[in-house]
């Protein structure tokens, strides 16, 4: 083997000799209590874990740590706060890797010396009567440290490990597992489930030898939303959603909300906005929210190691935080109001959501359905526009109208999806009922305005009472409203609720065509939902030219025994007379009759590509 070996004093050497006194016994075991009292929803108080993204400077940790003793003091009844003490860093390359690791920062990794600087600054951190909370990244550590720990992490590059879960099982504390950094919360929802049963393992013992492991299982095992690639998870819909996803596994309605990493996107100057919005949601009756994580050190930011150069104590040298000016303010405000229960925050941060405007079309209304008062709404003037909103970052959702049942599918929506990046996150449904306004009387109407669809979904009526009166589509009905407003002779059709929006009087109700006319809109997202269940897909496909090949391609879907709710063909733009095709599916892309036929389809293909897997609400 390709290494060399160093023997270094076992846990229970280093806890010999290092060992906790009877009065920091007596705050660990008090911190654990509460902890797990809060988790359980019998105490509730708000948790806030505080601290630098990794230790690096003994003595300023301690300072760190003196100075949050004080404010815990001042807070206690109404906030418990935790100190991060964090000693090992994931990487996803090469870096520093941690006090443990790295105790110098210089690359001579003493982990020998990392280990008893970090078991010694846990003592005296526990001295002060702070909980202390650190992630446990590497299982031979844990067996040195958690003992000292009243809090446990499983980051979002290790939640999916089997080692991990296992580890958990076997601690006397709660442990707080993360969603992966690509934003899936059903690898943390299957951790935890994992940890909370007992296990049987090969593990390193408190003597340094390998032994079996006999865990109980961990009941205060519970979730942390921390974002990830596919956007921030702190809206009050996603802890909604998450909450809703706890509790079908069977697993208590508890979890915290990390305020740094992809829900501050990197950015510790957002992490007031995330504290801030899920201090509200709790204020608001969220009951659920049981704690919030905070990156902070003596002062904000972060700095780079230098060979040669000295790295300052109070600035992180890994992730950049806020500095402790401003976490002790974020900490007092949050226990104002949590003592006098103000719900309202001084600033808060909803997800953006743009749709086809402007205000009071059918497609905000969808927006509105499914987002309700928990999303800002932006308003697009046309559905490529919607699509670059969502594509540039300017807002995180988009709402557009995709197929009518009595006019069938919006083109211009299809045609984007086979060219954006974008995902459909879900797709919702409502009843569409078409009215006539205007601020003439019937008689003097001489143009009515609409949206084509809408036009189309009104055709017998306006063949019936409005013969021979010129009809003009628009972008949308809300568009053709103010239209209407400022025309001596004109009317809208659209939904009754932009009658008063635009000062119209509504002449005829329920006007279209049929009486179960629905309209279906997707939500767009960059990235899939991974809060709830799917239970369709949708794809687009070319398919290679030769006699029969559209039967060929649909062949795969009813030998799988898939059903298949819309094809609809569109010309690919790479040809003359030749088609894309797009497809709703029944089921998830990753169920196994669904993958069975998407695989099946492949071969067939020119291009094929996924649009989405999402839930239907």
């Amino acid at each position: 083997m390709n290494q060399t070996e160093q023997p270094i004093k076992s846990p229970e050497q280093l806890a010999s000799e290092l060992a906790p006194n009877a009065d920091i016994v007596e705050h660990i075991n008090r911190n654990r209590a509460e902890l797990r009292k809060i988790f359980d929803r019998t105490d509730k108080r708000l948790v806030v874990i505080a601290g630098p993204c990794s230790i690096h400077n003994v003595p300023a940790a301690l300072e760190y740590a003196e100075k949050l003793a004080r404010l815990s003091e001042r807070v206690s009844d109404e906030v418990k706060i935790v100190m991060r003490c964090y000693f090992e860093k994931p990487r996803t390359t090469l870096g520093w890797k941690g006090l443990v690791y790295d105790p110098d920062l210089d690359g001579g990794s003493d982990i020998a010396r990392g280990l008893e600087l970090a078991r010694k600054l846990l003592l005296d951190v526990s001295a002060y009567g702070l909980g202390t909370a650190t992630e446990l990244l590497d299982p031979a550590i844990a067996n040195y440290l958690s003992e000292l720990v009243s809090w446990a992490g499983i980051g979002a590059r290790t939640t999916e490990s089997q080692t991990h879960r296992q580890l958990a099982s076997s601690l006397d504390m709660p442990v707080g597992f993360k969603n992966s950094t690509d934003g899936n919360l059903q690898i943390a929802v299957d951790a935890i489930c994992a940890a909370r049963a007992p296990h049987s393992y090969i593990g390193i013992m408190h003597d340094g030898r390998s032994g079996i492991i006999r865990s109980e299982g961990n009941p205060y095992c519970h979730l942390v939303l921390r974002g990830g690639i596919s956007g921030e998870n702190y809206y009050a819909a996603c802890i909604d959603a998450a909450l809703r996803k706890l509790e079908n596994a069977g697993i208590p309605r508890t979890l915290t909300v990390d305020c740094s990493h992809g829900n501050s996107r990197r950015d510790p100057a957002r992490q007031h906005i995330v504290f801030e919005d899920v201090l509200a949601q709790k204020l608001a009756g969220n009951d659920g929210i049981a704690g919030l994580m905070l990156e902070s050190c003596l002062l904000p930011g972060k700095q780079n190691l230098m060979p040669g150069v000295t790295p300052d104590p109070r600035i992180s040298v890994t992730d950049a935080c806020i500095g402790f000016e401003e976490t002790e303010r974020l900490i007092l405000n949050a226990a104002e109001r949590l003592r006098h229960g103000t719900p309202h925050s001084i600033s808060t941060s909803k997800p953006r959501v743009a749709y086809l405007g402007p205000a009071g079309t059918f497609t905000h209304e969808a927006a509105r359905k499914v987002f309700a008062e928990t999303a800002e709404y932006r308003p697009c003037s046309g559905i490529q526009n919607v699509f670059a909103a969502v594509e540039t970052g300017e807002c995180e959702y988009g709402c557009v109208p995709v197929e009518n049942t009595t006019e069938g599918v919006v083109i211009g929506t299809l045609d984007v999806l086979a060219e954006t990046t974008l995902k459909i996150y879900a797709e919702t449904s409502m009843n569409i009922h078409h009215c006539l306004m205007a601020s003439v009387p019937k008689e003097k109407i001489g143009v009515i305005y609409s949206h084509v669809q809408s036009l189309g979904q009104c055709r017998k009526y306006l063949e019936r009472n409005f013969p021979d009166v010129e009809t003009v589509g628009v972008g949308s009905n809300a568009r053709a409203a103010e239209f209407a407003a400022l025309s001596p002779n004109a009317a809208v059709i659209g939904g009754e609720n932009i009658a008063a929006q635009y000062h119209l009087n509504v002449l005829d109700r329920s006007i279209q065509d049929t009486p179960d006319n629905r309209t279906r809109f997707l939500i767009l997202s960059r990235a899939e939902n991974t809060l709830m269940p799917h239970a369709k897909c949708c794809i687009c496909f070319t398919a290679r030219e030769r006699f029969g090949a559209l039967h060929d391609c649909l062949e795969p879907f009813k030998n799988a025994g898939v059903t298949l709710t819309m094809i609809e063909s569109r010309p690919s733009g790479s040809g003359c007379w030749h088609y894309r095709f797009f497809v709703d599916i029944e089921g998830a892309s990753n169920a196994p009759r669904v993958s069975a036929a998407l695989a099946g389809l492949k071969p067939l293909t020119e291009e094929l590509k996924l649009l989405g897997s999402y839930p239907v609400l």
